[in-house]
């Protein structure tokens, strides 16, 4: 998620990270950077109800209804550690994007006349 974020240009980290790569071949860490096998099945459950979530106004965060709703139409049942890590995501995910709006938002401001 950290890659996600957006830097003064506008561009995220992984562009800035992915170019500096290319120009130079030196490739940061942070781009090596896998899921872990264990934790694989939960970040494709994250990124699946992520995909759906509400928009609009910017993001909205993961209801337990929708969670529900998804594991009712998947047949997916989570353990309580599984849901916990989920909100635990998404609560991540929005930070970096409001963290991302400020920062486009300031920087727009700081280009107008």
């Amino acid at each position: 998620m950290e890659l996600s974020r957006r830097e003064g240009d506008g561009a995220t980290l992984r562009t800035h990270l992915q170019r500096l790569a290319s120009n130079t071949g030196r490739v940061d860490e942070r781009l090596l950077y896998e899921v872990p096998h264990l934790a694989e099945q939960l970040w494709q459950t994250f990124t699946s109800l992520a995909v759906h979530r509400r928009s609009g106004m910017g993001l909205h965060p993961l209801t337990f209804t929708d969670i529900e709703a998804w594991c009712r139409l998947t047949g997916v049942r989570l353990n309580p550690w599984e849901l916990d890590t989920l909100l635990a995501l998404d609560a991540a995910t929005l930070r970096i994007a409001a963290d991302n709006h400020r920062r486009a938002s300031e920087t727009k401001a700081s280009k107008a006349p």
